[in-house]
């Protein structure tokens, strides 16, 4: 299995991923215009990939992608549990079904949590699938009951 730091050039196939992880958990209908839907995350990745903002790891195996994970970064103000205003937001953390139950996942986790320590983020945060909870559990993420949204669409 070969990992390895995603690319521009890698926006399809990031966004074809995320897609096939949106189906598998989404509880929400999905979109009326699905062509759009995809094109939206092609640009999202294209762009986000390039200028950084987004940092993300791709597992394949013999050519074949098997998983894939990644992180946004976000700058805030400064606070006391967060110094320096960095954090991450972990998300499209996705093993293809056939590669399931290998290690995949973790290892991806991993590396992004080893990545974003070096980005200097001083926080991951990230909304855990009832799938994923135990291996970020396992890796030392704790649940916070704080976090509230207000949907505006």
């Amino acid at each position: 299995m070969n990992f390895r730091f995603v690319r521009s050039d890698d926006a399809e196939l990031l966004a074809q991923l995320r897609i096939n992880m949106r189906r598998e958990r989404e509880t929400a209908p999905p979109p009326e215009n699905e062509e759009a839907f995809l094109m939206a995350n092609v640009e999202f990745f294209r762009k986000a990939v390039a200028d950084g903002s987004y940092v993300g790891i791709i597992a394949e195996e013999n050519g074949i992608p098997a998983g894939t994970g990644g992180f946004c970064l976000h700058i805030h103000p400064p606070s006391y549990s967060v110094p320096n205003g960095k954090t991450a937001c972990l998300l499209n953390m996705y093993t293809v079904p056939e590669f399931r139950g290998r290690g995949v996942a973790g290892h991806i986790l991993g590396a992004l949590v080893d990545e974003a320590r070096q980005l200097g983020c001083c926080k991951i945060f990230l909304n855990a699938s009832h799938m994923g909870k135990p291996l970020y559990q396992k890796f030392g993420f704790s649940d916070v009951s704080n976090e509230m949204v207000f949907d505006l669409i």
